[in-house]
């Protein structure tokens, strides 16, 4: 009978943390004018392939096989881009009409094995960002938007690295809410970035 006491007397307390906890992880979300972010709901049935792990499912192939099936238009918010056959891909893109836009992070760009350099002598369009916040603060996002209607995002830098010896992951989702909104956040980073 006191072990059932003492459990249900600590049923306030854990209901309290519970309910602290839930109120300051949905402020850690909010954008810095305290505006959350709307979340996306999908009805019915959606197109998400993976998640795709780095040391078994040739994400870097994966990423290519999107590249090269874009039509119109392809925004790249990358955190590092070394892996040359991806930025071959790109390339090939640009030169077969595709609008292609990259925003990378500014100091990122200037490690010895960056490809952005390279793409920007070739005629793609690129602008460098540090994050939202200036000094200490980084364009960290890995995500594309092919033709505005499937979008492929996780940690998986398009990197050697990332290709070769990281554990990394990629998800590529075909939803056109998800799609409008990773477009919509693309947007926000190339207005800002330089």
């Amino acid at each position: 009978m006191s072990f059932r006491l003492r459990r249900w007397s600590l049923f306030p307390i854990i209901l309290a943390l519970a309910i602290a906890y839930g109120y300051f992880s949905a402020r850690e979300h909010q954008s810095p004018a305290g505006n959350a972010s709307p979340a996306v709901s999908v009805a019915g049935p959606a197109s998400i392939q993976g998640p795709y792990f780095s040391d078994r499912d040739r994400i870097a192939d994966r990423i290519i096989a999107a590249i090269n099936s874009t039509r119109h238009t392809l925004d790249i918010a990358v955190y590092s881009l070394t892996q040359p056959d991806i930025t071959a891909a790109i390339e090939a893109a640009r030169r077969r009409g595709v609008r292609v836009r990259i925003v990378s992070d500014e100091e990122q760009s200037r490690d010895r094995h960056s490809e952005v350099d390279y793409l920007r002598s070739r005629g793609v369009p690129v602008r460098l960002s540090n994050g939202y916040r200036g000094e200490r603060s980084i364009m960290h996002n890995k995500f594309a938007i092919f033709d505005g209607n499937l979008v492929e995002t996780g940690s998986f830098n398009w990197t050697t690295s990332a290709s070769s010896y990281n554990f990394e992951n990629a998800i590529l989702i075909a939803v056109p809410e998800v799609s409008a909104q990773y477009e919509g956040e693309f947007n926000h980073i190339w207005a800002q970035a330089r």
